[in-house]
């Protein structure tokens, strides 16, 4: 027990009774209320906000006095603090920018209970992801590609991993799925320096991305992409992506599509911005905000591993710069991304019968929506990792 306090950044006073070696007991009951609360899916805030919690679940959501505290509840006032979903961050790489354990760590803590890590030497991230599922580590849950995917001397060819040809592609992502990988992600251009220099510069042939597509849906699992530039986020759109892992170069026939498909793009703002005075920077902004404008359904991403892990909430501020209303980017990182992923049944609101996962900010975020950097009280599962005393 004291291992797991350590590790979730907790002292003993912060952890409830109800919890046990970081799981809820099935018949312990909670609730967790504050000055406000924010209904993700109607984009409603309701005032003195409660969400009571059993067993690891939401038992009822609404106004404090709408709601029978059944006797002997333990009721946690976060006073005037902002109720939400656990937040979503649909691309990280945990084993990227420091010690895996610290990584998760400091991501669980800044409020994102669930994220999909595109990418890891020796499915390092696989073994991550399943050392979090059992209770060994505390993290977010994790929704894991295997090593990264690219072609031989390509931009995903690190250590020698990359494939020479179609028939080594499609071995790979069996290989992949084998070893337990939920999602096959493909690398398909360079980076937005190239990708504006070159926008019909491609690594993987469009009808190697179209098998690759096929075969990743006969094993039952999506297919993402690292495709920046123009020809090659096309060529993804065209074979059946079920997303696009970066901000990319989209011209107007793309967008459409997405629009018309559903095709999910991670934005991955903050990432990027690090080059914001260049031309290549400027130019995406604006086919981001076309995308935008248009329609294209934009989940919070952030590339994680390249930026600090912890500042996952960084992107929510970018994602109102171009041009998102606070409650749209707030969405964009929870319901949106929890559909987008296939797990919205289970996730992305505050929604009884989903999964209790919850965080809390102080103040108001719709008013300043920084204030998501600044996570009071993370729940996942019903267990509290962290509240601030």
């Amino acid at each position: 027990m004291t291992r797991l306090l350590v590790a979730a950044g907790l002292t003993a006073a912060a952890v409830l009774p109800e919890t046990i070696s970081g799981q809820s007991l099935p018949d312990s009951v909670l609730a967790v209320t504050s000055a406000r609360l924010i209904d993700v899916v109607t984009g409603t805030v309701i005032p003195r906000g409660l969400v009571l919690v059993r067993g690891g679940r939401i038992a009822a959501v609404g106004p404090r006095d709408s709601i029978r505290i059944p006797a002997g509840t333990r009721v946690l006032d976060l006073g005037d603090a902002t109720l939400l979903p656990g937040l979503i961050d649909a691309h990280v790489h945990l084993l990227l920018g420091g010690p895996p354990r610290a990584n998760a760590e400091a991501t669980l803590r800044a409020g994102f209970t669930t994220v999909q890590d595109l990418g890891a030497l020796r499915y390092a991230n696989l073994s991550l992801r399943d050392s979090v599922k059992a209770g060994g580590w505390s993290g977010p849950r994790i929704i894991g590609a295997g090593p990264w995917l690219g072609v031989t001397g390509g931009i995903c060819d690190f250590s020698g991993i990359g494939v020479r040809n179609r028939s080594e592609l499609l071995q790979r992502i069996r290989t992949d799925v084998e070893r337990g990988a939920d999602v096959v992600k493909l690398c398909i251009t360079g980076w937005p320096a190239a990708g504006f220099a070159h926008p019909d510069s491609v690594e993987l042939a469009e009808e190697s991305v179209a098998a690759a597509v096929a075969e990743s849906a006969r094993l039952g699992r999506p297919a993402v992409a690292h495709a920046v530039g123009r020809a090659g986020a096309a060529s993804a759109v065209r074979g059946g992506i079920a997303g696009l892992a970066h901000a990319a170069f989209l011209d107007d026939q793309t967008i459409a599509l997405m629009r018309t498909r559903g095709t999910w793009l991670a934005s991955t703002l903050v990432s990027f911005q690090q080059g914001s005075d260049t031309a290549s920077f400027q130019a995406l902004w604006i086919r981001m905000q076309a995308a935008h404008r248009e329609g294209v359904r934009i989940i919070l991403g952030t590339d994680a591993g390249v930026v600090p892990h912890g500042s996952n909430a960084r992107e929510l501020a970018a994602l109102v710069r171009l041009g998102l209303t606070p409650i749209d980017a707030l969405r964009a990182g929870t319901i949106r991304a929890a559909q987008a992923l296939g797990m919205a049944e289970r996730l992305g609101s505050l929604t009884p019968g989903k999964v209790a996962d919850l965080v809390a900010v102080p103040g108001d975020p719709l008013a300043d929506i920084r204030l998501m950097e600044r996570v009071v009280f993370v729940m996942k599962d019903g267990v509290v990792y962290f509240r601030s005393p």
